[in-house]
């Protein structure tokens, strides 16, 4: 499989002058599944210029291109209607396997799963299933399936609480030999990645869920518009024999495949990396994401690998670098508030670690072995159980997204524990991030996490 994206000079034609044609249909009288399973079929179309005049002259064939467009791809999307009295997973399963797969794992006796209510923030409303995005090769390699995957999830999910996809090989290659289980794992993470630049998240047994509520979606999806603008004015500049003006990306860059197919997906080369003024050097990473010291590390990392401007960089490295144990990092935030969103998680995440990171349950159960670590400053949402809602992490960590500031809870790892509400099951922690980060921990701390953790592990 390529890495390389093709370049904008092989595309058929201006991407920009695409259009997306949306159909469904179903009779007067609704009759068995008809209720509750919706099919939409979106055509991906080109059309002819009715201004503009072929080198040749144009031909009848020309008007039919100008009256109808020509199909250079497909998306196929369901939405599966709640409170319809009928069973969501027997018409899902009558329909087909895929469905039934997707189905299966979010629902539990046709009502959403315990595990769905935590994952998606506002669990009432529909489903809607991307089920499969094709283009015909001349369009693959451009990164233009996710670009029309979040144009058609914008436009069909109003009323839905969340997308639901399942990656998977839509088509195999001429030969079959090929597909190992190691080509089909590798082809399912490519896939993964595209929709993952769309919002969506991982959810259970391979099945990627987008929360509509949330806001990340609807940047991810000005971004991929400005993807598609950015491709439109190479191809422009490519048939101009002149330089492309490209607009700074408003998110980190798309994996740069177009189809769900394996054997056509194509990445993009690391953007050059634009770097800042150099930084204080910075200790190798742990590998655990809990040590301080690989903090400033860590988010030069993410720099290096994104589009971010070198202005939002130099703010949040010199960030990192004034950050100690004691700094309230509510204050600090304050610095990298004007920042690149996906950059103030990044620095989030640099300075703090998610709790489903730490194994806070072995000092739950013996206060006394926290020593240094009982002085860790802990951040999060609702600790108390004062407000509606569940208690979230800050930073990337956390796929509901809590922005660190001012308002957010802070108190010392000692203080939470001692919060016996908190730790219910069925109180306010978030399942994924387990309802709170944790300030990144000193060496003095880090050794002795890791000790506490070897001597229990005996």
């Amino acid at each position: 499989m390529s890495s390389a994206r093709r370049p904008a000079s092989e595309l058929p034609c201006d991407p920009a002058r695409l259009r997306l044609v949306y159909s469904h249909g179903h009779p007067a009288v609704p009759y068995e599944d008809e209720d509750t399973l919706e099919h939409w079929r979106v055509s991906i179309r080109a059309y002819h210029d009715e201004d503009e005049e072929c080198p040749g002259g144009c031909t009848d064939a020309c008007q039919e291109l100008v009256d109808t467009g020509n199909e250079v791809g497909h998306l196929s999307l369901w939405r599966l209607r709640d409170h319809t009295g009928a069973d969501r997973w027997m018409v899902a399963d009558a329909q087909s396997g895929g469905l039934e797969s997707i189905a299966a794992t979010v629902l539990d006796d046709s009502e959403y799963s315990a595990a769905f209510h935590e994952a998606i923030d506002c669990p009432v409303g529909d489903l809607l299933i991307l089920d499969r995005v094709f283009l015909a090769l001349p369009w693959r390699g451009f990164g233009l399936g996710p670009v029309f995957a979040a144009e058609a999830i914008r436009r069909l999910s109003s009323g839905c609480c969340a997308v639901a996809a399942e990656p998977g090989m839509a088509e195999w290659p001429d030969n079959r030999d090929e597909v190992t289980d190691a080509y089909r794992a590798t082809a399912k993470v490519k896939i993964a990645a595209l929709w993952e630049s769309v919002g969506f998240h991982a959810f259970h047994s391979g099945v990627q869920l987008l929360d509509t509520s949330m806001q990340e979606p609807i940047d991810l999806h000005r971004a991929r518009r400005k993807d598609l603008k950015n491709l439109s004015a190479a191809y422009q500049a490519h048939l101009d024999g002149q330089p492309a003006h490209t607009e700074p990306a408003m998110a980190p860059s798309t994996p740069m495949a177009a189809s769900t197919t394996a054997s056509d997906l194509k990445e993009p080369a690391p953007a050059p990396a634009i770097r800042p003024a150099p930084a204080p050097a910075a200790d190798t990473e742990t590998g655990d994401g809990l040590a301080a010291a690989a903090s400033l590390s860590d988010l030069q990392r993410e720099c290096d690998f994104s589009r971010w401007s070198h202005s939002d960089r130099a703010i949040a490295l010199a960030a990192v670098a004034q950050t100690t144990h004691d700094t309230d990092l509510r204050q600090l935030a304050a610095q990298v508030k004007r920042v690149h969103f996906g950059l103030r998680d990044a620095w989030t995440d640099a300075v703090a670690f998610p709790g489903s990171r730490f194994d806070a349950y072995l000092f739950q159960e013996s206060p006394a072995l926290l020593g240094p670590l009982a002085d860790v400053w802990v951040y999060g949402s609702n600790f108390s159980g004062h407000y509606q809602g569940r208690s979230h992490a800050v930073g990337g960590g956390c796929r509901h997204g809590r922005s660190l500031t001012p308002d957010t809870e802070r108190m010392t790892l000692a203080q939470l524990l001692d919060l016996s509400s908190f730790w219910v099951w069925n109180g306010p922690r978030c399942s994924f991030c387990h309802g709170w980060s944790g300030q990144r921990l000193t060496p003095d701390q880090h050794e002795h996490y890791l000790t506490v953790l070897a001597n229990q592990r005996r």
